[in-house]
């Protein structure tokens, strides 16, 4: 079968209102903000937003309503060359909204949301879909699609990358799927009882299997694969806002991936961009184009990527 994406993504993307203040208001207080931003976000949603900014070929397969919100998200989605033609639509639904404070200075976040969840059944989602995909992305949202749909694409030889954000229920049985799981550090954390990232990742591995990263912010990040490890160290920037850091990390992720470069270099690919995002107030609006990741990481010198990659790079 012809492979017609790079990655497929089945999972959640938001709507995300962002206010950048000097502080937090006080109880009563009514603080102006610096700035403001409306930007598409979520797990998957974001995550493929930088794979498709990226180069990669990127379809979304989700359910989105006909509300201006589900309107915007797919407007949003095609700026970053993702493909909606799959995407689900039903009139009754719509997607989450996020407001999101950022102090200044620090980039630290408060978050609400408000969304009416609903589930969507295995029975929903395209597999011809999923199996003309060389990666499927999924997040912890619609857990027996999820595992139906890990199961459909590793029956074409493709692979499964899971954000481990939180844990929902059944969401064990989607991670025992994955060929890849990037974790953040809290995930880890409360998964294997262990406040040591570097420990963290290798009873991840030992109890899920697969290649595991765990995201662990200014640390960097630590993967344990079967025949390798190693800690890859964060990229130095100054920060405006962390929001969407992580699901841009996994988005520069699977683009490394769809150019079949050594984990390594994959890891140090994703850890520039998501640092480079961190420039920016919101999850999108400051995800690099790969000549201004591969720009920064030839000033940073970095000895595996710069040596081995960057002479040969070229679209997937």
């Amino acid at each position: 079968m012809s492979q017609r994406f790079d990655v497929v993504g089945f999972g959640i993307c938001t709507v995300d209102f962002l206010g950048l203040v000097a502080d937090y208001p006080a109880p009563d207080q009514k603080v102006k903000m610096q700035a403001f931003s409306k930007q598409g976000g979520g797990l998957t949603g974001t995550a493929l937003a930088a794979a498709g900014r990226l180069g990669a070929r990127v379809g979304y397969l989700g359910k989105l309503g006909t509300d201006e919100y589900s309107t915007f998200l797919l407007d949003e989605f095609r700026k970053d060359r993702v493909d909606v033609s799959h995407t689900m639509i039903d009139p009754h639904v719509g997607p989450p909204l996020s407001f999101i404070h950022v102090e200044k200075g620090t980039g630290e976040r408060r978050i609400t949301w408000h969304w009416d969840e609903f589930e969507i059944p295995p029975e929903e989602i395209d597999r011809q879909l999923i199996q003309n995909a060389r990666i499927l992305f999924l997040d912890h949202f619609h857990v027996k699609a999820g595992c139906a749909a890990a199961d459909w694409i590793h029956e074409s030889g493709g692979q499964v990358l899971v954000d481990a954000e939180r844990m929902a229920h059944g969401f064990v049985h989607v991670l025992r799927r994955a060929d890849f799981i990037i974790s953040s550090r809290k995930f880890a954390e409360a998964l294997t009882d262990s406040h040591n990232p570097e420990q963290s990742v290798r009873r991840l591995h030992r109890q899920l299997g697969g290649t595991v990263v765990v995201t662990a912010g200014e640390n960097g990040a630590y993967c344990k694969a079967t025949d390798q490890e190693f800690h890859q160290p964060a990229f130095k920037v100054d920060v405006v806002d962390t929001t969407g850091a992580g699901d841009v990390f996994h988005g520069a992720f699977m683009a490394g991936l769809a150019r079949d470069w050594p984990l390594p270099q994959i890891l140090e690919f994703a850890s520039a961009v998501a640092a480079l995002k961190c420039r920016s107030l919101g999850g999108r609006e400051g995800i690099p184009t790969m000549d201004e990741t591969l720009t920064f990481l030839k000033e940073k010198d970095t000895t595996d990527f710069s040596k081995s990659l960057m002479p040969t790079i070229h679209n997937p």
